[in-house]
């Protein structure tokens, strides 16, 4: 629901204005009679000013609304493009990282953020603080990540190197050899 509370005054006043002086000079003249209808009649011209000024007012505002839409659209694809663009050229040791949120099958996970690999998916935008970016980083800080929400519908099985349905067994060892030190550790914590 509108709340009015949030609308400036002077856009109230806008609105008022353009309201009041599309009635008036619409109106027609023989409405008015009397002295009020002189008047009317003599600054008719001031209340189609009004009404210009105050739609070309509004019509200003929907021109940046429209563009500002266009922009971020088009600025959001062309980020997924990128995002697409550098999942399709990771390397060995950043697919073995974003596959750990699959084989630990959660979507936060503690990780060590001066780990090249970690380094660079965060730098891409691929992966992403948990809780916020964190005040401090020390030189061996483990941090919790998550991937960022824009690569999600990116990442598939293909772009991490899976496929669930018709894995050999030494496929699944295979990628299980070659997870990162990292992820041992910190499967012996739990």
């Amino acid at each position: 629901m509108l709340d009015l509370r949030q609308i400036s005054t002077f856009n109230r006043f806008m609105c008022w204005l353009l309201l009041s002086c599309t009635l008036i000079t619409l109106l027609p003249a023989r409405l008015f009679s009397g002295a009020f209808g002189l008047w009317l009649n003599d600054y008719r011209l001031l209340f189609i000013l009004g009404m210009v000024a105050s739609a070309a007012y509004f019509f200003s505002h929907a021109a940046i609304m429209l563009f500002q839409y266009v922009f971020y659209r088009k600025q959001r694809l062309m980020q997924q493009k990128l995002l697409k663009e550098l999942l399709d050229y990771l390397d060995a040791n950043e697919r073995a990282v974003l596959r750990e949120f699959v084989i630990q099958r959660k979507s936060v996970i503690k990780l060590p953020v001066t780990e090249p690999a970690v380094k660079n998916l965060l730098e891409q935008g691929i992966l992403t603080y948990a809780f916020g970016e964190p005040g401090e980083t020390g030189l061996n800080a483990i941090k919790p990540l998550m991937i960022s929400i824009a690569a999600r519908p990116l990442l598939t099985f293909k772009v991490l190197g899976l496929n669930p349905a018709s894995m050999t067994e030494e496929q699944k060892n295979m990628i299980m050899n070659t997870r990162p030190k990292f992820a041992y550790k910190q499967l012996d914590r739990h």
